[in-house]
């Protein structure tokens, strides 16, 4: 096994440690996510990129106002993203607003697909 390949493994197994120790679980339908350090956000995303290729898409980027216009919909307390595919064979996520049933607002405004990054990134 590549050092690489072992470094990947045991960087996922301590971060899964941390997170169960650090996160618990509390209401998972709608108080998914909350905010994190840069820390913690920088070692979740290098894991990510030294387990993938070079080229490989590492984030995906969609404006505030599509955000916005997504969570101020009535009754919104939360999105969900789904994995998309486009015609050219690019992925990117599709944004639907959720309710307090955990219901998908098909309905209502659906937003995407996502600006892929490369080549769009960020810092």
């Amino acid at each position: 096994m590549s050092i690489k390949r072992t470094l990947t493994i045991i960087s996922i197994f301590a971060l899964s440690a941390i997170v169960l120790i650090i996160y618990p679980s509390t209401d998972k339908s709608m108080n998914a996510g909350q905010s994190i350090s840069i820390q913690d956000a920088t070692a979740l995303t290098n894991i990510h990129r030294i387990s993938v290729p070079s080229d490989a898409m590492l984030a995906h980027y969609i404006g505030k106002d599509v955000v916005e216009k997504t969570m101020k919909q009535p009754g919104c307390v939360g999105v969900r993203t789904y994995y998309g595919k486009r015609a050219d064979g690019k992925f990117g996520f599709v944004i639907v607003g959720v309710d307090k049933h955990g219901r998908d607002m098909v309905s209502n405004l659906i937003a995407g697909p996502t600006i892929i990054c490369p080549p769009f990134c960020g810092n």
